[in-house]
């Protein structure tokens, strides 16, 4: 059962890449930072900030990248992979076992948002990884949750938000990564 499962979700995530879904590396994020740099990156980041991996195509499950959200001031939350649910760790652990990434910041996640934000959390734990439309809050994906959680937390101060680049029905981690909702967050020294 597992195996078919994941059979369906790799000839998904080829069909997807073919057909064009992920959007490529655009030029202004063509530099990630290195895990050399974890603890300078660590002591800037703030919830609800994004982290995006680099696609890794020796992996069919990262050819799109990976993303997380800082959930506290020194946890990421995340939807990792089928058959795991959501899951929290240290954000320098988690960082110390990745290649390259990125961090994102929403521009306009101020206190009012960042009230909102937290209070959505608790709801978006405890469901199953999924590949389903990014509306849907029964089940989740990486990227996705990230998604769900930013709309969620917008329609409930009342506005409309979709920090999709391209505002498909599915959103990967570079569609976040190119969103113009958020800015890369700056090193430094």
């Amino acid at each position: 059962m597992i195996k078919g499962v994941k059979l369906l979700l790799i000839l998904f995530i080829t069909t997807a890449f073919l057909g064009g879904c992920s959007t490529s590396n655009v030029l202004e994020f063509n530099t990630w930072e290195t895990k050399d740099q974890l603890y300078k990156v660590s002591k800037q980041l703030k919830i609800g900030d994004v982290i995006i991996t680099s696609k890794d195509w020796k992996k069919p499950m990262s050819w799109f990248g990976h993303s997380v959200i800082m959930v506290s001031k020194y946890k990421v939350g995340e939807y990792p992979e089928l058959c795991y649910g959501y899951y929290e760790t240290d954000v320098i652990l988690w960082l110390s076992k990745k290649k390259e990434f990125t961090v994102l910041r929403y521009k306009a996640f101020n206190e009012k948002f960042k009230t909102a934000f937290l209070k959505n959390l608790p709801n978006t734990k405890h469901k199953q990884y999924k590949i389903v439309e990014k509306t849907d809050g029964s089940a989740f994906y990486c990227s996705q949750y990230i998604w769900y959680l930013y709309w969620k937390t917008a329609e409930d101060l009342g506005y409309d938000l979709d920090v999709d680049k391209d505002s498909g029905y599915f959103v990967t981690p570079y569609d976040l990564l190119n969103s113009k909702y958020f800015n890369k967050v700056l090193l430094t020294p």
